[in-house]
């Protein structure tokens, strides 16, 4: 809730639309609706010892006629919604007696008196007299013991309200149809305006990609010729997000002509700020909603969690209004591979070179090896590639996880697939699903290793005279040397015995 105070030098009580009393040209301009009392009308004299009450309708501006309304609270009804959690206050002009004829006379020069503050110059004002907040509907009513003339300023609001009604001045009895209301239905308006944020679904998933966040901003109308002398949309940009700026401005999907605005940068801070033939645009465009998409390249990830908000500011000629939006959230994480050995896990290896694709299904319970495009690498801080260090580990700093607008809302995971393209120097380079490990990454910064990745040796052909087939050899040569041996013993047995015969 806004309190009743000034708001940077201006006072706060400015209203869009005075209010509506129908009758007897007190205050002027009038307008009325809702609330059946035609019973309520009393003839003659005034009753001086009664009592009465103001049953306020509290209503957004609205485009166009409003309805016929009537101070008894006949009519149709009114053609804007009701504005809730809205307080007014009736304070007693304490030097105007209704019990005397002369004073009625003074009424109608109040009119040209009053001003956005809650007082009348030369008029005492008695004890407050504050009503509850509006409801839904934006109904509430004040009870008053006396009758008499009351200033009804309206005290508090919600934040959504640019400007409040302009204070106004209500007799009880109120003289309507040759007859007296004692029981008086008002019809201030409110100009609202609304700034909500998202984020747009993200497409880049890796470090260096482009955060787009939409914001949304309902224009408010203002009473009269009046014209906003601010509209300014602003986006203060996390210091981990690099080269910001404006993608595109639109009101309900068309785009808003440059010559209406420009975009203003200082470091972090982007404005959208609307020129003066700006202002006078948005004045034909009451209760539309122009978007502004603001963006920026996520340079780093931080703790992985990067907020995001945006504020409003919007003055009218007669207060001054800022309104911040709701807040947004990116979330980013790191992973963190080790590539050894299979024959020797302890033993880690260098050289390895691996790309990164998104999985199939990003955020499943487990994580499978299963790509959504097997040409669709992703680019992370400028690489495709990562290759293991002398530790054989492959870092790839700054993963998109998720965020607080689209599924899965704030997971706290999303599964990405890595893909070994190179081997290192002497180890097997796999093919095919071999080739794919499932990857899981948290949000966050983490010093923990993620997975961890195996080569095994290539296979190179056997060295000579090794194995099986040299001890074949050797079987064979050592026969052959024996029994050339044994011949040789045999041939000399032979001689020997010839010899000797």
């Amino acid at each position: 809730m806004a309190e009743f105070k000034a708001a940077r030098g201006k006072r706060a009580l400015a209203g869009i639309g005075a209010l509506a009393l129908a009758a007897a040209g007190l205050l002027g301009g009038s307008t009325a609706a809702l609330a059946d009392t035609p019973e309520g009308l009393n003839f003659g004299n005034i009753d001086e010892n009664a009592s009465g009450v103001i049953n306020i309708h509290k209503h957004e501006h609205q485009n166009g006629t409003d309805a016929t309304q009537n101070p008894d609270g006949s009519g149709a009804t009114i053609p804007s919604d009701g504005v809730a959690g809205v307080e007014f206050t009736a304070y007693p002009l304490s030097d105007i007696n209704l019990k005397n004829a002369a004073d009625w006379d003074l009424l109608n020069d109040l009119q040209g008196q009053l001003t956005s503050a809650c007082s009348i110059p030369g008029q005492s004002l008695g004890a407050p007299i504050v009503s509850g907040l509006t409801n839904d509907a934006g109904f509430t009513s004040i009870d008053v013991d006396t009758i008499g003339a009351y200033l009804i300023c309206e005290t508090d609001a919600p934040d959504n309200v640019v400007d409040r009604a302009l204070p106004f001045v209500v007799t009880i009895p109120f003289p309507w149809d040759n007859g007296w209301l004692y029981e008086v239905n008002v019809y201030p308006k409110n100009g609202l305006t609304g700034i909500e944020k998202t984020i747009e679904a993200q497409e880049g998933l890796g470090l260096g990609a482009l955060v787009k966040f939409p914001v949304t901003v309902t224009v408010p109308l203002t009473q009269g010729s009046d014209l906003l002398t601010k509209f300014v949309i602003e986006d203060v940009l996390d210091p981990r997000l690099a080269n910001g700026g404006v993608e595109s401005v639109t009101i309900n999907g068309d785009t808003v002509s440059s010559d209406y605005y420009t975009v203003e940068t200082s470091g972090q801070n982007i404005q959208v700020v609307f020129n003066s033939d700006g202002l006078a645009w948005l004045k034909g465009q009451g209760q539309q909603q122009i978007k502004v998409v603001f963006l920026g390249t996520v340079d780093e990830i931080g703790d992985g969690e990067i907020t995001n908000d945006a504020t409003l500011y919007a003055n009218t000629p007669n207060n001054d209004f800022d309104l911040g939006s709701n807040e947004v959230q990116t979330n980013w994480g790191n992973a963190i591979i080790k590539k050894v050995d299979s024959a020797n896990p302890a033993t880690v290896l260098e050289g390895a070179v691996f790309e990164v694709y998104e999985a199939a299904n990003p955020y499943a319970t487990t994580c499978a090896a299963e790509l959504t495009d097997p040409a669709n690498r992703i680019t992370v801080g400028g690489a495709t590639e990562f290759t293991s260090t002398e530790n054989g580990i492959i870092e790839i700093l700054g993963l998109f996880v998720s965020d607080s607008e689209n599924p899965s809302t704030n997971a706290l995971q999303r599964c990405y697939v890595l893909k070994e393209i190179k081997a290192p120097a002497g180890f097997v380079t796999p093919e095919g699903d071999a080739a794919l490990t499932a990857l899981t990454v948290k949000t966050g910064q983490t010093a923990e290793i993620d997975v961890q990745i195996t080569n095994a040796q290539q296979e190179v052909p056997e060295l000579p005279l090794t194995g099986a087939q040299g001890q074949i050899l050797m079987i064979i040569g050592g026969t052959a040397v024996l029994l050339i041996a044994g011949g040789l013993v045999v041939m000399n047995r032979r001689r020997a015995a010839a010899d000797n015969s």
